[in-house]
């Protein structure tokens, strides 16, 4: 029997949180998650986390044995906001936060260079004491010497290769300050912010990885774009080994690597349609063990134990969640915690101590509030770390339908009630990337959005991640094609179905879903009253431009026609035909998709006299970083549709 424990003082003794009364759905669905990120202490007696406070995350430490926490820094929305945080060793803390800067070289005299992105989004990290004290920037600023070579100041600077669980005053990092996008690794102190160089960049390598001595093991690159290689390395020896056997349509990806280094566990398709998970030998290539594969869905996430290195379980995404179990202890463990919890079909370990004894695990699915607990599998207990501040949440359907060419095409469902009480208005909602995919994980816009009335699909069109290669490269040079007809299918299965109200549907997307509610805008505004655009893309030609100037953007043009068909599909080419209201909504800082996409195609519609408007976010990003801006999105999309299709 697993005891229950609420932490009731556990944050509101110690930090203060207004939250107010909500006003409005907007003001509900539009909070933040509670947490954004976790780690816990090497005993797993305290831990630091990322918790929402006011318009974004604020770094707060908490001490499970008092059952109290403290705010141990706090972000500024209009300058920087924290990626993660984590113990380097019991006293001290690294963060990583993103900002906003123009880009320099290294000082040169009076003067400097600029590189040519100009103003970005750059990370950086802090340390600080778990008191708060001793509070430092980490990596000096890089200044060229008068007559010396060149040196840079990277945009990214976060990217850590190894914690050195045994060093506590020092961590490997890797860091292209020698050549703008080569890294060279180094052993960093996170007390005196001296570096020592350990390994000089290499043409071909852009990814480093070392044992737990800080020893480097391998190496992965590409010899040109499209052509990865790898190396074991041996004391500085590197010998290159053949890993085109891992390869698909996507390079393999090391997810880790053992403490002592000689082998790593790989996703990777290993010749298959599939990616699976993979034991390789980082000293040939070969693979030793396949860990776990499925002939319909890619592996997506290894959990090894934190003491011995040994695989746990596998999770990835099917209809639901997946996860296969290796560790029947574990498998146990686990399940106990889920009944605990109400039995929720998602469960993510988000952090755990050293020795595998404490975990911190978010759960959701099912109709259930995203709620986290501090797991004592030794107890075993579990205490609550608070839940979302959220109201209903509606669970998701996995449903599938066939598009025009016979390809099924997974999809997720949300109904405001019985489908039997439909039809609904209804909204589609195609996700973004177009390299990713719809899960039936909580997202706030999907609730937002049936919590008001409306039926909402979600659906994994060809061109979406996590089924397969062939799946995958099915969406290839099919921008506002195949893509597209696949998402206004959806929409034809709904009508045939009873649940989406003739006449009453919008189309909803943001980044890559943007753009496919706003060539639909113009390709079938005879099946939709209105089209959203969060973030979308709307120059296909400019795209691919900005795409040219990025070492592997080249990959990615490839995947998105070009000629006569590019042009057609390109919506700021064809404003002339939109004949449906538009709502745009973009972030100024977004380094994904320009704001100026937005920016021009909002003027090009006021000079076309098409019905629009248009939300320009100030410091809004591509993800909703800012409670703020999902609050201001869902106020925008909830009058909008209101509006336009009305609601239940």
């Amino acid at each position: 029997m697993i005891r229950v424990i609420l932490l009731l003082c556990l944050l509101s003794c110690a930090v203060s949180q207004v939250l107010g009364q909500t006003t409005g759905r907007a003001d509900e669905y539009g909070q933040l998650p509670l947490y954004a990120d976790f780690d816990l202490s090497a005993d797993g007696d305290q831990a630091v986390a990322l918790r929402a406070i006011g318009d974004t995350y604020q770094v707060v430490l908490l001490d499970f044995r008092s059952g109290t926490s403290k705010l141990l820094m706090a972000a500024d929305s209009e300058n920087f906001l924290y990626n993660w945080c984590t113990f380097a060793n019991r006293t001290r803390v690294v963060c990583s936060i993103r900002s906003y800067i123009v880009l320099r070289a290294g000082q040169i005299g009076a003067g400097y260079r600029s590189y040519r992105d100009g103003r970005t989004v750059v990370t950086r990290m802090i340390a600080v004491d778990t008191d708060g004290s001793n509070q430092l920037q980490l990596i000096p600023q890089a200044k060229t010497r008068i007559g010396g070579k060149l040196v840079w100041n990277a945009t990214d600077q976060d990217d850590v290769i190894n914690w050195l669980p045994d060093d506590e005053r020092h961590i490997l990092i890797q860091l292209a300050r020698e050549d703008r996008l080569k890294p060279s690794v180094y052993r960093l102190n996170i007390y005196n912010n001296k570096l020592k160089k350990t390994q000089t960049f290499l043409q071909t390598v852009w990814r480093w990885y070392a044992d737990d001595n800080g020893d480097l093991r391998f190496a992965a690159g590409y010899e040109s774009p499209g052509t990865p290689v790898a190396y074991a390395v041996n004391r500085k020896k590197r010998t290159p080994l053949d890993i085109t056997h891992l390869g698909g349509v996507d390079e393999p990806r090391v997810v880790n690597v053992g403490s002592e280094g000689e082998a790593g566990w790989v996703i990777a398709n290993h010749g298959k349609n599939t990616k699976g998970v993979h034991k390789v030998s980082l000293a040939t290539g070969e693979v030793l063990e396949t860990l776990h594969e499925d002939t319909r869905y890619d592996m997506s996430r290894l959990w090894l134990d934190p003491s011995s290195r040994k695989p746990i379980a596998v999770s990835y995404e099917a209809e639901r969640q997946r996860i296969v179990w290796f560790d029947e202890k574990r498998e146990q463990q686990f399940a106990a915690l889920r009944s605990a919890a109400g039995n929720p079909d998602r469960l993510t370990v988000m952090a755990s101590d050293r020795k595998g004894r404490k975990f911190v695990v978010k759960t959701e699915g099912n109709g259930t509030i995203p709620s986290y607990y501090l797991y004592d599998v030794e107890a075993p207990a579990i205490s609550s770390l608070g839940s979302d501040e959220i109201g209903r949440a509606v669970p998701l359907q996995a449903v599938t339908y066939s598009s025009r060419d016979g390809l099924e095409i997974p999809a997720y469902l949300a109904l405001p009630g019985p489908r039997e009480s439909g039809p609904y208005p209804t909204v589609i909602m195609p996700h973004g990337g177009p390299w990713a995919r719809t899960t039936d994980g909580y997202w706030f816009i999907t609730q937002f959005l049936v919590n008001s009335g409306y039926a909402v699909l979600q659906p994994n069109f060809r061109g979406s991640s996590g089924y397969g290669d062939r799946y995958l490269s099915a969406g290839f040079r099919q921008w506002g094609e195949a893509m597209q007809e696949d998402v206004i299918d959806g929409l034809n299965y709904l009508e045939r179905e009873g649940i989406a109200a003739k006449g009453r549907s919008c189309i909803v997307g943001g980044s890559y879903g943007g753009y496919v509610a706003l060539v639909a805008a113009y390709k079938t505004p005879d099946r939709f009253r209105c089209a959203v655009s969060f973030a979308g893309v709307t120059d296909l030609a400019e795209l691919k431009s900005r795409w040219f100037n990025y070492v592997f953007g080249r990959l990615a043009i490839a995947r998105i026609q070009d000629g006569p068909q590019m042009s057609l599909n390109s919506p700021i080419e064809n404003v002339d035909a939109i004949d449906i209201p538009v709502l745009l909504v973009h972030g100024d800082v977004d380094t994904s998709v320009m704001v100026e996409q937005s920016g021009l195609f909002a003027e090009a519609l006021a000079k076309a006299g098409k019905d629009h408007r248009y939300v320009e976010q100030a410091n809004g990003d591509h993800f909703f970083s800012l409670q703020s801006h999902r609050i201001e999105y869902l106020t925008e999309l909830g009058s909008f549709l209101s509006e336009h299709i009305g609601s239940q």
